[in-house]
């Protein structure tokens, strides 16, 4: 065995994080989500069945959504620096609602043009499923060489599961490749999906919020 030191580089950063009052912000965003599901039919986007909102979350949700919207976009600020240094970036965001019933699920994609994604839980029932999938966009070209290989003490490869919770939000590139098991719980399992963009790049999306 030698006494060689392992240094674990290019690493991703997933933050995991619990919303303030979170309870009482969902008992609010469960009841605004029905009554906007019955205004609007939704779109289709990853979603394979369920109900997928416009990205218009920011416009109809009001103060627990605002709640929601400010929480994440702190968590952006404080999770990202600027190179060369400076004050902390500033980000907007767009956000829209995901509503799964029993078999819906999210194909793997990832968000284009956007920074930082999350995803907020306003309503998870009791289950195994439903699991966010983060897919670790190295593996394939591994895999086709030597798929009986594994490094060794380098933490999760080819995909790492997390588990959802009510309150909690889990942010990520918006580069990394992502889906969602089939929900399989009693009752739907509601959600909340943003992309972060940086104030000053490149491209941002024309409707998303600044708090």
């Amino acid at each position: 065995m030698t006494k060689a030191k392992t240094h674990l580089m290019f690493s991703t950063p997933i933050i995991v994080d619990r919303v303030d009052d979170a309870d009482a912000i969902n008992a609010e965003l469960v009841t605004m989500i029905a009554e906007r599901r019955a205004l609007d039919e939704g779109v289709s986007r990853s979603n394979v069945g369920g109900w997928h909102s416009k990205q218009d979350f920011a416009q109809w949700s009001g103060e627990p959504g605002r709640k929601v919207l400010y929480h994440v976009l702190e968590l952006a600020r404080d999770h990202t620096t600027r190179a060369g240094g400076g004050p902390r970036p500033e980000f907007a965001a767009e956000a829209w609602v995901n509503v799964s019933g029993k078999g819906a699920s999210n194909r793997a994609h990832v968000h284009g043009g956007a920074f930082w994604s999350a995803v907020y839980y306003v309503q998870v029932p009791e289950s195994d499923s439903g699991k966010l999938l983060l897919h670790d966009p190295r593996m394939p070209a591994l895999r086709m060489y030597a798929p009986m290989l594994r490094f060794k003490n380098a933490g999760p490869e080819q995909v790492a599961r997390i588990q959802p919770q009510s309150g909690t939000v889990v942010m990520f590139p918006s580069w990394l490749l992502h889906s969602v098991d089939p929900w399989d719980g009693e009752g739907e399992r509601i959600s909340i999906a943003l992309n972060l963009f940086a104030l000053g790049a490149r491209h941002r999306s024309a409707g998303a919020a600044q708090l």
